[in-house]
């Protein structure tokens, strides 16, 4: 257990109304269980993101935990505007810090507004991608995609298979230069 602690970092949130509290490891494989878990990346004492879900159940075992009622939100080592993700469920690798999330994913910042169904994230490249049908939209950009792939640090984002949409103006996506 206090491996955990070395993993993990939550706090207890008091509430007027407190939610239904975690199943306990005993009701289910998981060695622990935390109710209003948040853990945040840091690198070299900047902060990478923030991770704050609902309940979360850790896995010992197979180095992960799943998560449910999941809010996350990115700061980029660049100028690129925070992002902030909303989602049902996901999954955290602790070795990798690589993310699987899943169930109504809402990914907003201050140019876009992207929905799927499911979601990855690469921790050592600071990308978010999706093999699902994606839609994004926001003030220059309607787009839908079979799949997609988002650069956090740049702001480029690919899309591949289908694609269709509407882009309007040179900069509704540009990446920063370097």
């Amino acid at each position: 257990m206090l491996a955990v602690a070395l993993f993990f970092s939550y706090r207890h949130q008091l509430t007027h109304t407190s939610p239904e509290p975690p199943e306990g490891p005993e009701q289910t494989a998981a060695d622990l269980s935390i109710r209003n878990f948040s853990h945040t990346a840091q690198k070299d004492g900047r902060t990478q993101w923030i991770l704050e879900a609902g309940t979360a159940r850790y896995f010992k075992n197979k180095s992960r935990a799943r998560l449910k009622r999941v809010n996350l939100t990115f700061f980029p080592e660049s100028d690129q505007p925070e992002t902030h993700l909303t989602a049902d469920k996901g999954r955290i690798e602790l070795a990798s810090h690589d993310m699987h999330i899943s169930g109504r994913v809402v990914v907003e910042n201050r140019r876009w507004r992207l929905e799927t169904e499911a979601l990855h994230y690469r921790h050592d490249s600071n990308i978010i991608f999706t093999e699902e049908l994606v839609h994004i939209w926001g003030e220059a950009i309607q787009l839908r995609a079979d799949a997609m792939e988002f650069n956090l640090n740049t702001g480029k984002l690919v899309c591949r298979g289908h694609v269709e949409g509407t882009l309007i103006g040179a900069d509704a996506f540009k990446p920063k230069k370097e």
